[in-house]
């Protein structure tokens, strides 16, 4: 704010710096790739060792018939990176060679296998025909890699269906704690996971080569449901220079894609008590109904050429929570009458409302004076707003508090709906060119609900979420050794959270205080509870571009991967967190007078005399803020010999802090505070505050 460009310069300079040194001294041995597909590369020699130059290599992708072609170097070497996942042909004529032909190859996604055709003397038009069986060994990348492929991933009994819930099952990830990034200002589907002993959110999350990361808190995005994903991956060792951004693993998750046949699917699952049975130490029925449904779809636009791919799934899950049991004033309360529910002073056992059956003693919360057996002599005035309150309160069942203590038990009802849309469409365009466009979309509810018969299940927050991407992705190939891939998202997650539109505030209770909000009453009263922060009305929006580009070209035996990527993300925050106030009554003054003190009595004599223990209240958190994350790599891998391969990498990414887009924000300084010196955009703030221009 206050700092000089050129300042601001030889920091991001050092900061280069050094990010440059860290990524040099700890480059892995990991061949770069597009993340999302899959590397094959070899080299060709005769039955002699020795290497064949000029070779025609071709690349047949079994389902689609697309083909790639390729000519081995002076070092008989070949490559086909960023290639689409699945399983492949692979020929190779030389003249004075008999053709060489391997089928069977199959690429799962982030794989990078070596294929070394040997070819045998003869005539072209005769053929050496081999079969590969299982997959080949990754002996490009000494990453440790777990895949599951389609035909896993729908048979897995995954509960709710999000890919997500695969990740445990790779070695070297576990759950970690959620921290500050997960929850209601967050998608649904974001989680809290460790790979390779990396933090909650240090994982780098992939969906068909493009970014999947919500930026707010470095999480993830939704992914499709299992129907629509062909393949999904964890990487859980150190990632090399083109992914190093981020010290824990890599997800990666490929959407399907239309081939020459058309296919499709429909699906429906069901879980409710109608079907289930109940459970053997249970007496009541399963509570829960869960129904998802929907179906997938994909074929040849123009065979050989065009495919396209599209899928859609619906949830619609509701039930009924586990009881919440709260004490709300009794009848007798209400007139001044509390024998009952603290017990009478003196007399032992009489207090049939707690555990421990002692009579509390209780004191007018406004004088100190003493209530003789615990009540008033004539009915008090109680506060307006606790008593206007009262009509919006469950109503005691006697069966149930069967002994007048204001018990009162509910089940706050629990809905959740989301509507997932995924489309895909691959084009080669040409022998040389291949694009890709895939569009997913998730709108996820679960409202907030309210009663004006029992405002205590509004302590649970309603969330309305809607998350858009969009990736295009470009192959090129320039020549045999030198190949161009490119990909622009554009993500964006809108988050509304809150109360129901129903609910009430302060000012409905005749409490004169300013209400940010028209809905929201948030009271902890100690035996029962309204409202809560995390319910405030908010919404948390974040919009990314994300552009990169990689290079992969062949020299020799060297190949060189270089590019970058360019992120601009935007994060909108509105949120009345507190904004209405939070009233708090603690049961002091019943127990020790005006003044307050260490001996508790009754909340509910409290919260009637209207004897706040404390409140709080705050203005709307508000940030608008901008600001880019780019990056560039560089990363040589070196076939030394057949059996020796040296890899090493560099990666620049600075740190650059985001701006409040209306200039919103202070900082303090303490040499400031102690000179007495104040800001010159607001001279009245204290001294030490600084603004946005000082």
């Amino acid at each position: 704010m206050h700092a000089t460009s050129s300042s601001i310069s030889r920091a991001l300079a050092r900061l280069a710096s050094f990010c440059s040194i860290v990524a040099l001294l700890f480059a892995v041995s990991a061949t770069a790739q597009i993340a999302g597909t899959a590397n094959i590369q070899g080299t060709v020699t005769d039955s002699t060792g020795a290497v064949v130059p000029n070779a025609n290599v071709t690349l047949t992708n079994v389902a689609t018939q697309v083909k790639r072609t390729s000519k081995t170097n002076a070092a008989g070497t070949y490559l086909f990176p960023g290639i689409p996942i699945g399983g492949y042909n692979l020929e190779v004529a030389a003249p004075g060679f008999k053709s060489y032909t391997q089928s069977g190859i199959v690429l799962e996604v982030g794989s990078n296998i070596s294929v070394d055709p040997t070819l045998t003397v003869g005539a072209t038009d005769e053929k050496v025909e081999v079969q590969a069986e299982g997959l080949a060994l990754q002996t490009e990348d000494p990453t440790f890699k777990q895949t599951i492929d389609q035909n896993a991933v729908t048979e897995m009994p995954l509960n709710g269906r999000q890919m997500t819930a695969l990740i445990t099952l790779s070695g070297g990830s576990n759950a970690a704690p959620s921290g500050d990034f997960t929850g209601s200002k967050y998608s649904y589907q974001t989680i809290s996971v460790s790979i390779a002993g990396g933090g909650g959110n240090t994982t780098l999350w992939r969906l068909d080569g493009a970014d999947n990361q919500d930026y707010m808190a470095n999480g993830n995005l939704p992914y499709p449901f299992p129907d629509a994903v062909s393949q999904f991956s964890v990487e859980s060792t150190a990632l090399g220079a083109q992914d190093g951004g981020h010290v824990g693993g890599m997800v990666n998750v490929v959407t399907r894609s239309g081939t020459n046949q058309f296919h499709g699917n429909v699906f429906e699952f069901i879980r409710n008590n109608y079907i289930n049975a109940t459970n053997f130490y249970s007496s009541l029925p399963d509570v829960l109904h869960q129904n998802e449904f929907g179906g997938t779809f994909g074929g040849p636009i123009k065979r050989n050429k065009m495919f396209a791919f599209a899928g859609y799934q619906r949830l619609n899950y509701t039930k009924k929570q586990a009881s919440t049991q709260a004490t709300v004033p009794t009848a007798a309360n209400l007139l001044g009458d509390f024998s009952v529910t603290d017990g009478v002073p003196g007399v032992a056992n009489s207090n049939p409302c707690n555990s421990s059956h002692a009579p509390i003693t209780l004191v007018d919360p406004l004088t100190g004076t003493a209530l003789p057996g615990n009540k008033y002599a004539t009915p008090p005035a109680f506060n307006g707003p606790a008593l206007a309150l009262q009509k919006y309160l469950p109503k005691i069942d006697p069966n149930y508090d069967t002994h007048n203590c204001g018990f009162v038990a509910y089940s706050i009802p629990l809905q959740q709906n989301d509507n997932q849309f995924v489309t895909r469409v691959d084009y080669t365009l040409s022998s040389k060119q291949n694009l890709y466009g895939r569009y997913f979309i998730d709108g996820y509810q679960a409202p907030a609900f309210y009663s004006p018969t029992n405002i205590l299940i509004t302590t649970q927050s309603g969330n309305i979420q809607r998350v858009q991407t969009f990736t295009l992705g470009d192959a090129y190939t320039f020549s045999p050794n030198l190949v161009n891939a490119a990909h622009v998202s554009i993500l964006r997650r809108r988050n509304d959270r809150g109360y129901n539109t129903n609910d009430i505030n302060a000012n409905t209770l005749g409490v004169n205080i300013y209400q940010a909000s028209k809905v929201g009453l948030q009271i902890s009263e100690g035996k029962f509870t309204i409202g809560g922060g995390t319910n405030s009305l908010s919404h948390f929006n974040d919009n990314t571009l994300a552009i990169d580009d990689d290079v992969t070209w062949i020299r020799g035996r060297h190949q060189l991967n270089f590019g970058g990527t360019w992120v601009q993300n935007q994060l909108n925050i509105g949120n009345m967190y507190e904004s209405n106030g939070v009233f708090t009554f603690n049961g002091q003054f019943s127990g020790s007078g005006p003044g307050g003190g260490a001996v508790i009595g009754d909340q509910t004599l409290d919260f009637l005399q209207g004897t706040l223990s404390a409140f709080e209240q705050s203005k709307q958190q508000q940030n608008a803020l901008r600001g880019p994350i780019p990056s560039l790599y560089v990363q040589d891998t070196f076939h030394a010999t057949k059996r020796l391969t040296l890899v090493g990498g560099l990666r620049w990414g600075p740190n650059i802090m985001p701006h409040d887009y209306f200039n919103r924000g202070l900082e303090f300084s303490m040499p400031n505070f102690l000179s007495n010196t104040v800001s010159s955009v607001y001279p009245n703030a204290p001294a030490g505050v600084l603004y946005y221009g000082d």
